[in-house]
């Protein structure tokens, strides 16, 4: 019996992610990376079996295989998607795939999802290297199988970054800060993962065996945080392509929500440790806050029709959850409301004006840029663009201040500068400048930026209810 094999791929998969792939798999940088990776891979393996020792050989061989499949798939695959957005945009192909049944979001995970079905094959591929490897002995099959699976996690998630920024009207944002940005990226991945195992002794591979519960736990850290930015930054992507009246905001603070009121339950059960609260809400916030409060998205009967359908509770729900960013706003204080129930059972054996101060630099740091937006008038998609570039102007601007801060004798001149908020951080750490005062002006300038998006975001969701209830009267 003649057994036939498909010719073509199943109709199952997204019309993205077919077009993505024939033509992915059939440009020069991934025949390229792919080719010289084997060649690479298979030149100094062999010469690793013959020159090494039995009982260096194997660690060896498995040294050279995470090498440099981490450079293929975590540095050069994740950089192929700096242009998968913005070339659609420059060919004015976006708005006729919005117009077939592809919506937004479909168009940038079929384009994400295509680079990274690429890096698995890559994954594919070292296979046979591997059962080289087993024969030499002292292999860690679940530690090195782990390793090479959250190598691929990692290059998903920065494959997500550089395809959610390559939509970003900003040459700067969608090129020049994923060139820089991806290796330093890369190391900071697996940071958790390396800081977590000092100290635990064994070698590196052994960590990632799963045998111990501080393993388990930061293994299982990585990959929520992986997939999380991950979502939040093909989020960004579907924003800057999506028409403004697409609702795509109230899913996306769900699973922010449902993240923070998880969170703040495991921090009250197990974490005691202030600074481990900080670390992880932040990790949390920083993408949210990213994207809710730049929001520009038109309210339309079809979107308020569907939270009306729930009465009373439909209204309420609908000033978190709505698109835009005044109900951004409130949704990003009703995070930090919650947040906070976490912070209560904390026992903190005497006051720390710096940790207190770091907690509210953070804070301002969200909403700081987010008052810029708006006050500089910024308006439609690209408002999360100006909102991340105007992020790393800041900081770029409080390490110059750190610079000439360490080079002067007297750090008097920062208090010119503490209504930057990365500022006050700088301010905490030089003896020379008083604490507690530098936590009072902290607060008092940071509440003053809190209170002003409030009273902004109150005015703002106001008159878009009213313009709506208005056109509909009219209608």
């Amino acid at each position: 019996m003649k057994i036939a094999f498909p010719d073509d791929f199943p109709d199952r998969l997204s019309p993205m992610l077919v077009k993505e792939l024939r033509q992915g798999l059939r440009t020069r940088a991934f025949i390229g990376v792919f080719l010289t990776l084997q060649i690479i891979l298979g030149i100094i393996l062999l010469g690793a079996g013959t020159t090494s020792t039995s009982d260096q050989a194997g660690n060896t061989i498995s040294a050279i295989i995470f090498v440099f499949f981490s450079i293929a798939v975590i540095i050069i695959q994740p950089l192929r998607g700096m242009g998968a957005l913005s070339s659609e945009i420059k060919g004015n192909t976006i708005d006729m795939m919005v117009l077939t049944r592809l919506s937004a979001w479909r168009v940038v995970v079929g384009k994400w999802s295509a680079i990274v079905s690429q890096s698995a094959l890559m994954m594919i591929t070292i296979i046979p290297y591997l059962i080289l490897r087993y024969f030499f002995g002292g292999m860690n099959l679940v530690g090195e199988m782990v390793l090479i699976l959250l190598i691929l996690i990692s290059s998903a998630t920065l494959t997500a970054i550089t395809v959610g920024l390559s939509a970003s009207p900003s040459v700067i944002l969608r090129s020049i800060i994923p060139i820089l940005a991806v290796p330093f990226g890369t190391y900071a991945l697996f940071g958790i993962l390396v800081f977590s195992r000092i100290g635990g002794g064994g070698s590196f591979v052994d960590f990632f065996s799963l045998e111990s519960q501080e393993s388990r736990i930061a293994i299982g850290i990585f990959v929520i945080c992986c997939l999380y930015y991950g979502f939040f930054m093909l989020s960004i992507g579907t924003t800057l392509i999506a028409p403004l009246a697409n609702n795509y905001s109230t899913f996306r603070r769900m699973v922010a929500l449902v993240m923070t009121v998880v969170a703040t339950v495991l921090c009250v059960m197990h974490v005691d440790e202030i600074e481990a609260l900080i670390a992880i809400f932040s990790l949390i916030f920083t993408p949210v806050f990213i994207i809710s409060l730049t929001e520009y998205n038109i309210l339309v009967p079809p979107v308020m029709k569907k939270f009306r359908r729930y009465g009373f509770l439909g209204r309420v729900s609908g000033i978190f959850l709505l698109p835009g960013w005044a109900s951004g706003v409130f949704f990003c204080y009703l995070l930090l409301a919650i947040a906070s129930v976490s912070f209560y059972g904390i026992h903190i054996p005497s006051y720390d004006e710096e940790l207190v101060t770091v907690t509210i630099a953070l804070i301002g740091g969200w909403i700081f840029p987010g008052l810029l937006v708006y006050f500089f008038k910024m308006q439609g998609p690209a408002r999360v663009s100006n909102y991340i570039l105007l992020s790393a102007a800041i900081g770029i601007i409080s390490l110059t201040l750190l610079a000439i801060s360490e080079s002067l004798s007297s750090p008097g001149f920062l208090w010119l500068f503490v209504w930057l908020p990365p500022v006050s951080l700088i301010m905490i750490e030089n003896h020379q400048i008083d604490e507690n005062s530098v936590l009072v002006c902290t607060a008092l300038i940071n509440m003053l930026y809190l209170l002003t998006f409030l009273v902004l975001a109150i005015r703002h969701y106001r008159d878009s209810i009213q313009s709506l209830h208005d056109s509909q009267s009219n209608d």
